[in-house]
């Protein structure tokens, strides 16, 4: 049995304060290569408004700006 089959395990999963991983899509333009991304899927904090995203095409890291307060 994994731990996916337990009930409810995700809800207590996410309501444990070290873990605040949320699902997030962006849309970004690189800052090094210049290359855009649409519907960038990534994960990141529930904390923090940015997200670090590496470009797909040179590898940069970006901080890109979520719009969440």
């Amino acid at each position: 049995m994994s731990s996916y089959d337990i009930p409810g395990y995700d809800a207590w999963k996410t309501a444990t304060p070290w873990d605040d991983e949320v699902s997030v899509t962006v849309t970004f333009t690189c800052h090094k290569c210049e290359a855009e991304h649409e519907d960038y899927e990534t994960t990141g904090s529930s904390r923090s408004s940015e997200v670090i995203v590496d470009c797909d095409e040179c590898g940069a890291e970006n901080t890109v700006d979520t719009g969440r307060d």
